[in-house]
């Protein structure tokens, strides 16, 4: 709905260099050349804006308004309805024209005037509510001159407003910068050139502002979207021909568009029968313009007024008067009712500024708050591997000692210090910091350099930072790297926390086997003799010979699958040697999701057998590995042959599979759940 007009906020711009114009003496308005002269000089100035706000489509400037905030937006509309519902106070109350109201001009008030206006404006709204179909603003607008016109017949007492009266019948010159060509033109160019061209600048930013604020609200209105470079080539190509027409500059008017969109028009062709509309109204119907009573003008444009309203701020209120005294909503609202002010007091460009401004701070409040998504310790959700369970009760009081840190949104120079301040709050116990940045969408130099301050300050205190969430080709990764910010990093939380838990175990002696620098090499720890795995728990020498005989063993290297997900289960694996991890089908990323990790001397695999089902996931070796299949018709044969040994197996897992069920729900408990 591309529909312009002139705006007070350039109307205003303009004039203040048309002031500053008269001062010159060549350009007093006294004389038909000087008044020439001003008209020429503000059209060059209005004609350079336009060629502007083309460059600035051109440059893609105009998508900038997309991410003014919507308190900022809502403040601009609801400042925008206010002035025109003040503008409208004179004329309901019958001053003189170009008056202000004060407690000096009361005697001068018209009640009548008053009632007309208020009456106009609520037999609108009562069409539009009644009858939504009928022109109401036009029905109304009939009725309010009909009741002026007959009140003025009757010789009503006091007088119910003053009409328009006789409008100027003159049509404008088009060739208004004409005489910028004459040589004394181009001398009064070259004297004002340089506040000329400020001019044009500040018409264009302002109108291109103003644009695109309108034509986002009326997005907002219509849930539409509309291409901001199209919309401002429009603005500026019509400043260029008002430029050209000695004109007043332009800009898509909301107003205009919403008058537009209330009356049924859509499309092109509503957008050019409006301004033919407007043009033979004027040149014909000037008889009929000037008995317009300004009262009921006033009516009119105070249901405008109302439409052009927030309604986003309008839910905000009605949230905070039933009782939501949130401090976002507060916030929101606090903005809003800044930039109301500081439009109705500076203007426009100054309450947008300062809305701006508040909502980047209100921003980095938010993302400073948010920052830390969440904050547990390992023992509440440990890793996912499975240890035998003399390890595991060792390794229990450790997880302690483990802290993560799940952070959420932009770690910038609006939310580094809140890094910072939580690190401070680790207390003596904290051995590992674990910073989970799955969820980081951007970091910038301000917070890599608080990362890297509080890797030192941590390191003072003998903590460790691990990184975890990182993968190749990561914003977070290619972040830090950019920056030179080198720590040990993991995929997931899941293996940074494996990685803690073995270096705890190394660090208190518990594993002779682990490597302090990493979980690589402790995965590769001492093959554990069969008599000690889960499977044979608790059977003699003859019965762990008898089910041995039944065993296969098989050789793993690194990342050779020992099942896939869906095959059939006909066997069971003790692990002898090394490490297992049960994964998740790799997604289009190459990237897997890790269940479990089993620990020499563990079963896998026994579920699908029992019960008969297929492979839930697949099975890869994290490190050279030996397994024990156990097929089902090996266990059946014991069971055969050894009735007693079979129900120890059997008892076995059972056992094996309700310390995995209790180690889940513990760190369930303990999670908070």
């Amino acid at each position: 709905m591309p529909v312009s007009g002139p705006s007070s906020a350039t109307a205003l711009t303009l004039a203040a260099r048309v002031a500053q114009l008269m001062a010159d003496p060549r350009l007093t308005p006294a004389t038909a050349a000087g008044l020439q002269g001003i008209v020429a000089l503000g059209g060059l100035a209005l004609l350079l804006s336009g060629a502007l706000q083309i460059v600035f489509a051109l440059l893609g400037l105009a998508r900038l308004a997309r991410v003014v905030p919507q308190p900022v937006l809502a403040g601009f509309m609801n400042s925008a309805a206010l002035l025109v519902v003040l503008a409208q106070v004179p004329l309901l109350l019958d001053l003189p024209l170009g008056s202000r109201p004060s407690l000096g001009s009361l005697d001068a008030v018209h009640p009548a005037a008053l009632a007309l206006g208020l009456g106009t404006a609520g037999a609108i709204w009562l069409l539009a509510w009644r009858w939504p179909r009928l022109p109401a603003a036009l029905l109304g607008l009939a009725a309010g001159t009909a009741v002026h016109a007959l009140w003025s017949t009757l010789g009503g007492a006091p007088t119910a407003g003053a009409s328009i009266g006789t409008l100027s019948s003159s049509w404008p010159w088009p060739p208004a910068l004409l005489p910028l060509l004459w040589p004394a033109g181009l001398d009064l160019v070259l004297a004002h050139a340089g506040p000329l061209a400020l001019t044009a600048l500040a018409l264009a930013t302002i109108g291109a502002l103003e644009s695109s604020l309108n034509v986002r609200a009326v997005d907002q209105f219509l849930n539409t979207r509309h291409d901001p470079r199209r919309e401002l080539l429009v603005v500026g190509c019509a400043n260029m021909v008002c430029g050209l027409l000695g004109g007043l500059p332009l800009v898509a008017l909301r107003t205009r568009a919403l008058a537009t969109l209330r009356a049924g028009g859509r499309g092109r062709l509503a957008v050019l029968v409006g301004p033919a509309a407007l043009g033979l109204l004027y040149v014909f119907g000037g008889p009929l313009l000037a008995v317009l009573p300004l009262p009921v003008l006033a009516g009119v444009m105070l249901v405008v007024a109302v439409g052009l309203a927030d309604r986003w701020t309008g839910r905000l209120l009605a949230r905070w008067w039933v009782g939501d005294r949130s401090h976002d909503l507060l916030l929101g609202l606090g903005v809003v009712a800044l930039v109301v002010g500081t439009t109705l007091w500076k203007g426009m460009v100054a309450g947008v500024g300062l809305g701006a401004l508040l909502s980047l701070v209100a921003f980095a409040s938010r993302m400073n708050r948010s920052l830390v998504h969440d904050c547990y310790l390992a023992s509440a959700r440990p890793s996912r591997r499975i240890y035998p369970a003399p390890v595991e009760a060792r390794l229990r009081p450790l997880r302690a000692g483990i802290v993560v840190f799940e952070l959420d949104g932009a770690l910038f120079f609006g939310s580094g210090d809140k890094l910072l301040d939580e690190a401070d709050k680790l207390g003596a116990g904290c051995r590992w910091l674990v910073l989970d940045l799955r969820r980081v969408s951007a970091i910038d130099e301000s917070g890599a350099r608080a990362l890297q301050q509080m890797v030192a300050r941590l390191k003072a205190r003998a903590i460790q930072v691990d990184l975890a969430g990182l993968f190749e080709g990561s914003i977070a990764s290619q972040a830090l790297r950019s920056f030179g910010l080198h720590l040990p990093h993991w995929p997931d939380a899941d293996r940074a926390i494996e990685a803690a838990e073995y270096r705890l175990l190394g660090e208190a002696g518990a594993d002779p086997d682990a490597d302090a620098n990493g979980p690589g090499d402790v995965r590769s720890m001492a093959e554990v003799p069969l008599a000690e795995s889960s499977l044979l728990a608790g059977l003699d020498a003859a019965q762990v010979a008898v089910v041995a005989a039944q065993l296969q063993a098989r050789h793993l290297q690194t990342g050779e699958v020992l099942f896939a997900e869906g095959e059939a289960a006909d066997r069971l694996y003790v692990v002898g040697k090394g490490s297992i991890s049960i994964l998740s089908t790799p997604d289009k990323h190459g990237h897997t999701q890790r269940y479990l990790s089993v620990s020499p001397g563990m079963v896998i695999g026994e579920t699908a057998m029992l019960d008969g089902g297929g492979r839930t996931a697949g099975a890869v070796a994290d490190a050279p590995a030996v397994v024990y299949a156990l097929t089902l018709a090996a266990l059946n044969e014991i069971g055969h042959t050894h009735p007693a040994m079979a129900i120890a197996l059997h008892r076995n897992l059972a056992l094996h599979l309700s310390q995995r069920l209790r180690s889940a729900a513990e760190a369930w408990r303990a999670s908070g759940h």
